[in-house]
């Protein structure tokens, strides 16, 4: 039995070389193998998705399965984002609310090895904090701190995973504020450290003699 793991988009996947050398010198169907793989990531489509293709060599078998999409992958599809920040404690790319979060963490529950739901939504959180994501208006930090304080233990319990238009919008003013306040405390440290390094040239000069005090020293 041979294991061949690999990382494709749903639905588009491709021939490999590892798949080629492996597969090759048993004449199996190639093409064959790459629509089963396609029907059955399909429903991922715009996610990268691990799947691990299981080959016995003697009778040309094979079986296909299909991974969970990486935590990374399922946030930014929940946001419609290609990409995370590039500055996540500069740049907030996105607001994801307690809901989105749930539908995550459910799906990612069983690799992440825990049937506690919370555990699962904190630790997504935590991606989300890498992605420069921020979680119902609030750093991952804070989040779980109101989290474990139980405020959002009637969406949690109810199972609602939909996202409305009207709090949709709640997270984007977050959003929008947020960064504005980031941006705010950027640039104040950004003027302070510029206030400091001049102050620092300027003890520097104080304390270095001119020219003409030197000219002076060497006449005496």
């Amino acid at each position: 039995m041979v294991k061949i793991k690999l990382m494709i988009e749903g639905g588009k996947a491709s021939t490999t070389p590892a798949m080629a050398q492996t597969l090759g010198p048993l004449k199996m169907d190639m093409q064959g193998i790459i629509k089963d793989i396609n029907d059955k990531t399909g429903t991922y489509k715009g996610l990268k998705v691990p799947i691990e293709l299981d080959v016995n060599e003697k009778d040309k078998t094979y079986e296909i399965t299909v991974k969970s999409p990486p935590a990374a992958e399922l946030i930014k599809n929940e946001l419609g984002i290609k990409k995370g920040s590039g500055e996540p404690e500069k740049k907030k790319a996105g607001n994801i609310s307690i809901e989105q979060l749930l539908n995550v963490a459910k799906m990612k529950s069983e690799s992440l090895f825990t049937t506690d739901i919370r555990a699962a939504i904190r630790a997504i959180a935590g991606t989300c904090n890498s992605l420069g994501v921020l979680c119902e208006g609030e750093l991952s930090q804070d989040f779980n701190q109101i989290l474990k304080e139980g405020k959002f233990d009637d969406v949690i319990n109810s199972g609602t995973t939909e996202l409305d238009p009207e709090k949709a919008e709640v997270l984007k003013t977050q959003l929008e504020e947020f960064q504005v306040k980031l941006d705010k405390a950027f640039a104040k440290k950004k003027t302070k450290g510029a206030k400091e390094s001049k102050e620092k040239v300027e003890e520097t000069k104080e304390e270095t003699p001119d020219d003409s005090d030197k000219k002076e020293e060497e006449k005496k």
